[in-house]
């Protein structure tokens, strides 16, 4: 009978010291969720809602809702939502690596590369999706650099061959460090996959004039200006924007922005869109601008135009803070037929947010007014600005005639002569380049880029040997 007590009361102080160890793990590491969110209480609701269902324990719930809070930016309780989906599900690679995504956006970056290792050995996840190991070696190598220890990060950037970023970083180390002959080896195979990265072509520029070719830096700059990718060398904006429009009013917008691909009707978009000024509640939060595109742009593809000028007429800092409400509003008075306000107004417009479509609505002003050799400015200009979307794009052959065409209608424009040689440089006709650049530099003494190519292609080519203009 004595043991029988005896054993009872060993259980029951085991449960009770159970309950103290598990009350004051909860305590110490459970999330502590803001009462309300000022900014955006649906947010704040879903959130909670989420919250709730974590009660169930399942690593479901609690992966959702610690996306939900990274999304946010709330990196510490995010932190703990994945840590107790690891716990609950130590191969979800998913999960540790979000996990160690928010303890490096916190500061901790030896514990983080702790948590990157441990990815690196865990499986992938059936499917086709990207692998999260390359960017996971990725971030140890990053926080080595951060952490000053240049010769650990060289070798974890070495482990992860063919991923642009790592050999980006290597090769930045190479040629820091006194090794250019390396590094060109590094930037030549990153420009075979991404052959129109500006960051490659820049670093190739850099490396060039460590090696004393200066020819080769010139060619490498002129392709920089040539490029628009942009090579990914922090990947923790792609990684957390698909989150951001999970929950809360920028769910809502981006319901919207799918309802309009969809082609919805205006009278459930102007619904949507009053779900949304009634989620924003009269605060001056970024959501709020972005609502008054929305509405300035129902308004005008619905046909009403005049109020879209009241509406501006009623908050006039709208056309100073955004110029693409500007924009709106001087469509709008042109539809009104009130044309001198409309025109001045693209006139401010456009040298705040050049386009050529405001080039070209200008240039048919001019051309109602009379004025043809204002109209043939614009003109100019709009080709101009088509011509070096056009280059962008890699389609050297397809800008030039936009260029031609600038300089047929304004001889004086500089920059269409620049752009011009530009484009015939790049096509190796370089006698026609260069005569292209003293043409620029007549318009514009002191064209810096103008000048560039031109000495470049009497200096260095020595082809081109006719007095400077």
């Amino acid at each position: 009978m004595k043991l029988r007590r005896l054993f009872v009361i060993v259980i029951i102080g085991e449960v009770l010291l159970g309950v103290v160890l598990a009350t004051r793990w909860w305590t110490q590491s459970s999330l502590r969720l803001p009462a309300t969110v000022s900014d955006d209480p649906v947010w704040a609701a879903e959130v909670a809602d989420l919250a709730a269902a974590t009660r169930l324990g399942g690593a479901a719930a609690w992966m959702a809702l610690g996306d939900a809070l990274l999304g946010r930016g709330d990196y510490r309780n995010a932190e703990l939502a994945y840590r107790r989906v690891t716990e609950i599900s130590p191969q979800d690679i998913e999960a540790r690596f979000a996990l160690a995504f928010c303890i490096d956006r916190t500061g901790r970056m030896a514990e983080a590369n702790d948590e990157y290792r441990r990815c690196l050995e865990l499986p992938d996840p059936p499917g086709p999706g990207q692998s999260k190991k390359p960017f996971a070696l990725y971030a140890i190598g990053r926080n080595l650099l951060r952490l000053e220890d240049e010769s650990a990060a060289e070798a974890a950037f070495r482990q992860n061959p063919g991923f642009p970023p790592a050999d980006y970083q290597l090769a930045r180390i190479l040629l820091f460090t006194g090794r250019p002959r390396e590094a060109v080896e590094v930037v030549d195979r990153g420009l075979k996959l991404l052959p129109l990265s500006l960051e490659w072509h820049r670093l190739r520029g850099r490396i060039m004039d460590a090696l004393d070719r200066p020819a080769d830096a010139f060619a490498a700059r002129a392709m920089e200006e040539r490029s628009a990718h942009l090579l990914e060398v922090n990947f923790s904006t792609g990684y957390v924007r698909p989150l951001t429009t999970r929950h809360g009013i920028s769910r809502m917008l981006h319901g919207y922005a799918a309802a309009v691909a969809g082609r919805e009707s205006p009278e459930l978009l102007h619904q949507r869109l009053d779900a949304i000024d009634s989620a924003i509640g009269g605060r001056m939060i970024p959501e709020s601008t972005t609502l008054m595109q929305l509405r300035a742009d129902l308004a005008m593809t619905s046909g009403d135009v005049q109020g879209v000028v009241d509406a501006i007429a009623a908050q006039p800092w709208l056309r100073d803070s955004d110029p693409l409400m500007a924009v709106y509003e001087a469509d709008a008075l042109e539809r009104l037929d009130r044309i001198d306000e409309a025109t001045a107004l693209r006139r401010r417009l456009v040298s705040i947010a050049p386009s050529s479509t405001l080039q070209r609505k200008l240039a048919a002003a001019c051309a109602a007014g009379g004025n043809e050799a204002d109209r043939d400015q614009h003109l100019a200009q709009a080709e101009v600005l088509d011509g070096v979307a056009t280059y962008r794009r890699n389609d050297i052959a397809g800008a030039l005639p936009r260029f031609e065409k600038a300089v047929e209608l304004d001889p004086s424009n500089a920059s269409a002569h620049f752009h011009r040689g530009e484009m015939l440089y790049h096509l190796g006709r370089r006698e026609e380049a260069a005569s292209a650049f003293r043409k620029a530099l007549s318009q514009r003494p002191g064209f810096g880029r103008a000048s560039d190519f031109l000495d470049y292609l009497i200096d260095v080519e020595a082809l081109i040997k006719g007095p400077p203009p």
